[in-house]
């Protein structure tokens, strides 16, 4: 709308000429005198200054605008859009709501009037006034400004979160215009937040087809490979990202978080010190680089980082938690558990962060404690088994029965993880029900060999005992 003119060879006459009129209307504002303007003029003068954010001279320009072409409805308009742009909603409803009466026919003013509706957060309105704008600039053979009022109408969907809506816009864009590349980027960004990865990709590739070098665009497919756990995909696509700008930070943190989850350690720690030379004040980002000195068990390196991380946001739990877990493996079990309970603090209902520190009060032999965190823990998440598996051991620590109890009365038992499952078999077969034992252990041996390997970390004569035996050679036979 408010683009300005190109500078080719052919404009130079006309950008003098330009020029020369700005000059002189700064002129008569600042001597406080008037001089008369041509109306296409003081139209070009008002958008030089709207483009150029000098909203209080355009304000002026479009009042003398008024005053000297009473007729030019072009300068209410610009009024209109000057007072949307300061947050002047009010003025600029009056303004349009006469213009629309005026000029029916100029999607314009429909289009400054949707986006002022969409200001107000009146969703539908806003929405009411995109259509109506199309249906003009149809009706009246405006269709070069079709395609942007349509993108607009799109960016008002993707606003409330109506994604199908928008696809729907921009895929009326991409009917008439194959090549338009924001509604390519956009429309790839509504599929991803449908959850539809396969489209997300297709227009990301079809976007990067004609724009190879937006790393951003790299980034985003990176991304949406990692939804779909295509993570050697992902990781092409983020090392092209790199390859363009290796100072983009987001896309060096998502490579070492893939690397972490692989267990490459090393090659995360290369991500991760990357990203804090490029912000070594983001203690998020130190905090996953002190886990990779932790996982690679380079503990002075990973508590110095951690501490780093502390003091540069000392809200933020994870360096708390890091530390806390190296203390516990250095045996500094006091000051281990200080710093776990602040992790906690700081991250109440996060179940993992409970489950760490009920482990270090296990093993401190602060059983009580234990088992108050790991009875908050299991508040948040029922189907979290490690934390069922700790509480259920510190329950045998006081008796098998109460042990026991506790196993049968989870719900949905065996949606929990094996280890549980062989857990209860081996209270079963110490408190003298063997037969319960032994129905459990052949239903789960009959699903999953493996369970005999489990069944002996928790009940080690059961290698020994003829009727657990029994069922495993049958099936071996």
């Amino acid at each position: 709308m408010f683009d300005e003119e190109d500078n080719d060879e052919g404009d130079g006459m006309f950008d003098a000429q330009f020029n020369s009129e700005l000059q002189r209307f700064e002129r008569m504002l600042q001597d406080h005198d008037e001089f008369y303007f041509d109306a296409e003029i003081l139209e070009q003068i008002v958008e030089h200054f709207i483009v150029n954010n000098q909203l209080k001279k355009g304000l002026k320009a479009a009042n003398f605008g008024n005053k000297q072409h009473p007729t030019n409805t072009l300068f209410d308009l610009r009024k209109a859009q000057i007072f949307s742009s300061t947050g002047q909603l009010k003025e600029s409803l009056l303004i349009l709501q006469n213009l629309e009466k005026k000029e029916p026919y100029n999607p314009e003013i429909f289009v400054t009037k949707a986006s002022v509706f969409g200001q107000l957060r009146d969703h539908p309105k806003a929405i009411k006034y995109f259509e109506k704008a199309i249906e003009v600039a149809q009706e009246y053979n405006h269709l070069e400004e079709l395609e942007e009022i349509r993108f607009d109408l799109a960016m008002e969907y993707e606003s409330i979160h109506n994604f199908q809506k928008a696809i729907q816009v921009l895929e009326e864009i991409l009917s008439e215009n194959t090549e338009n590349e924001a509604a390519i980027y956009e429309v790839a960004y509504c599929y991803e937040r449908i959850g539809n990865f396969d489209k997300c990709i297709e227009y990301y590739t079809k976007y990067i087809d004609n724009n190879p070098y937006s790393f951003t665009a790299w980034y985003n497919l990176g991304n949406i490979y990692f939804l779909k756990n295509n993570i050697e995909k992902a990781i092409w696509a983020y090392d092209y990202s790199i390859i363009i700008n290796g100072d983009f930070a987001s896309a060096h943190f998502n490579l070492g978080n893939i690397y972490m989850q692989n267990e490459e350690y090393e090659k995360a720690l290369i991500s991760y010190q990357k990203c804090a030379e490029l912000d070594d004040s983001d203690a998020l980002t130190l905090s996953y680089l002190g886990e990779a000195y932790e996982r690679l068990e380079r503990y002075e390196e990973a508590l110095s980082t951690y501490l780093t991380a502390r003091e540069l946001n000392p809200e933020l739990a994870e360096p708390w938690l890091g530390t806390g877990i190296i203390l516990e493996v250095q045996g500094e079990a006091s000051q281990a558990i200080n710093f776990l309970k602040q992790a906690v603090h700081l991250q109440p209902e996060n179940a993992n962060y409970r489950l760490v520190l009920a482990e270090a009060l296990y093993k401190s032999e602060r059983l009580t404690e234990a088992e108050t965190e790991l009875d908050r823990a299991l508040q948040l998440d029922p189907t979290y088994s490690d934390a069922v598996l700790l509480l259920a051991k510190i329950k045998i620590e006081y008796s098998l029965d109460d042990a026991l109890d506790f196993l049968l009365s989870i719900e949905n038992f065996h949606e929990h993880s094996k280890d549980v499952r062989m857990l209860l078999i081996a209270i079963f077969w110490q408190l003298g029900q063997k037969t319960d034992a032994l129905l459990l252990f052949k239903k789960e041996y009959l699903i999953d060999k493996g369970s005999a390997k489990t069944l002996f970390l928790y009940l080690p004569e059961a290698k020994n005992i003829p009727d657990f035996l029994k069922i495993i050679d049958i099936e071996n036979e």
